[in-house]
């Protein structure tokens, strides 16, 4: 009985921390998008280019990454065992698409940090901020053609909209709200190998990525008892 009773306690502690790291990793993402490190042209980003500012967004995006880690984790322990195979393949979807982005980012911004300090030094020649810009431009062009590709995030979500909906521990259009970010990523994969551009579905993707993840971390939080009956019943 007392087994019984840490454990449920444990549970209920990995459960609430989960829902926590969820809301907080969720938040620093969308903050991400208000720290602009870069700009639309090549020479206003390295001619406008703060140092400090750099340094804030990596360690938003490296507690982001670092947050969702510590959500998907806490997910995992509260689903069913049985789905296992489901669940660890879902984790290690999620770490890939948590760490990797962060890695690019970083890398980045050091890069960018280089050029800028090229471009803005007034002993160099015009042929080396010239070739200053166009790595600006290789970079800008790599980081967007990744994340257009990048397929952790479904992958991961998908995995674990199929345990959440096999385990009745989370509410059905939960599992919907998440195979309709699949889909959507299904959709803008194909229509970039046609050569078409559709802003809504980006849009439509931060959308339903934040809204699977923030009500995840609701339920999470107001799962502790249903865990435990799941748990027992194993």
């Amino acid at each position: 009985m007392l087994e019984t009773t840490l454990g449920h306690e444990g549970r209920i502690r990995s459960s609430r921390l989960g829902a926590l790291f969820g809301v907080m990793g969720s938040v620093l993402y969308i903050t991400r998008f208000f720290l602009p490190t870069s700009a639309e042209n090549p020479a206003e980003s390295l001619a406008n280019y703060d140092g400090r500012l750099a340094i804030v967004f990596g360690l938003v995006s490296t507690f982001s990454g670092i947050f969702l880690i510590l959500f998907v984790l806490s997910l995992r322990a509260a689903l069913p065992k049985r789905d296992s195979v489901l669940t660890i393949a879902a984790v290690v979807f999620s770490i890939i698409a948590s760490i990797v982005p962060v890695v690019v980012n970083l890398i980045v911004l050091d890069a960018r940090a280089t050029l800028a300090g090229i471009y803005n030094n007034s002993t160099v020649t015009a042929i080396d901020k010239a070739a200053a810009l166009v790595s600006e431009q290789v970079l800008a062009a790599e980081e967007e053609a990744f994340f257009a590709l990048f397929v952790g995030a479904p992958l991961a979500i998908g995995l674990f909209s199929g345990s959440m909906w096999k385990s009745k521990i989370f509410p059905n259009w939960l599992t919907y709200v998440g195979l309709a970010f699949v889909t959507i990523i299904g959709v803008a994969l194909l229509l970039i190998a046609v050569g078409v551009v559709a802003p809504v579905l980006g849009f439509a993707y931060y959308g339903l990525f934040l809204l699977w993840i923030l009500a995840t971390s609701v339920y999470l939080w107001r799962s502790d008892r249903k865990t435990a009956t799941s748990g027992r019943s194993q």
